[in-house]
């Protein structure tokens, strides 16, 4: 009884409080690729730099990343073959798989067309067909679509601009080049804002940056193992703690969870948002938990899960 009092309690003080609290950030995860010899990763980032999960591959060489509909693309190195990669379970569907070539560095999505470059620059559907190539001479490491041109980075730690609406021809935007926070960068991903790249540096750990049109790095994390080739951003499908679904964590979702618990309330959306405590349970724990992280500074929910 004391206890079903203490709960009432505390659901109408939280209810009370739904209005005149703000919202949280919406949190997402870094995409990183990484080689050592005849391995290869692909990690998972906080936006904080902690590992949140990686897979290991051998015989593979993950490089250029493209996320389209918030899905993982990369390009592999040890077959000229473009991969769709599932974060989740990471298992590998193949997209496009072009033995008249002999590997792919970079990678880039136009909206409708991939963009990768051996020998030219070829494009293909997303259903693996090839619709063409392009004349091409040099090597690149990287490519991204910015919305309006085709950007790629070589060996000059330079990222170059090409206008390919004439395709197959090209032709370099001269005037709209931006130099890279390293010459050791790789890979090239554009978050509709700012330029994603990783550094490939052997012996020590480099970074991965995100830096605008102008080359100002504005956010850099040091890359956690091997050496870096290419970086880019997934949004989360959900966020852990986000009861209601609007994409924000708040007071809100702490009364969400205790009318779930103890008035047979509307679920959390998806269910598993309201297990904050990483114990498997959705229980009072998770709305002290969470109360915790609104109010008192307490971890972020989810940072103790796998």
């Amino acid at each position: 009884m004391r206890l079903l009092r203490q709960t009432l309690f505390l659901f109408a003080t939280l209810s009370a409080l739904v209005s005149a609290t703000s919202a949280a950030s919406y949190e997402d995860l870094i995409v990183y690729t990484a080689n050592q010899e005849w391995l290869s990763r692909i990690y998972l980032l906080r936006l904080d730099g902690s590992v949140y999960d990686y897979q290991e591959f051998e015989f593979y060489r993950w490089c250029d990343v493209e996320i389209i509909d918030n899905e993982l693309y990369a390009a592999e190195a040890y077959a000229p073959r473009v991969y769709r990669i599932d974060i989740e379970t990471w298992e590998l569907e193949l997209v496009v798989d072009d033995w008249t070539l002999y590997y792919f560095y970079d990678l880039a999505f136009d909206g409708e067309h991939l963009y990768v470059e051996e020998w030219d620059y070829n494009r293909y559907l997303l259903d693996g067909t090839k619709v063409g190539a392009a004349s091409y001479d040099g090597t690149v490491y990287g490519s991204a679509w910015n919305g309006e041109y085709l950007w790629n980075v070589g060996e000059d730690g330079v990222a170059h601009c090409w206008d390919v609406s004439g395709w197959p021809d090209m032709i370099e935007l001269a005037e709209n080049v931006i130099t890279l926070p390293s010459t050791a960068c790789r890979g090239l991903w554009f978050d509709g804002e700012h330029f994603w790249t990783a550094e490939a540096t052997d012996g020590a750990l480099g970074y991965i940056y995100k830096f605008d049109q102008q080359g100002q790095v504005v956010e850099q994390w040091r890359e956690p193992a091997y050496i870096g080739w290419a970086a880019g951003l997934i949004e989360a499908d959900y966020r852990c703690g986000d009861c209601d679904d609007n994409g924000s964590i708040n007071i809100a979702d702490a009364v969400v969870l205790v009318a779930y618990i103890f008035a047979g309330g509307t679920p959390p959306t998806p269910l598993e948002v309201g297990d904050v405590n990483c114990d498997t349970l959705i229980d009072v724990s998770d709305v002290v938990y969470l109360v915790s992280y609104i109010f008192a500074g307490g971890p972020p929910p989810c940072a103790t899960c796998g």
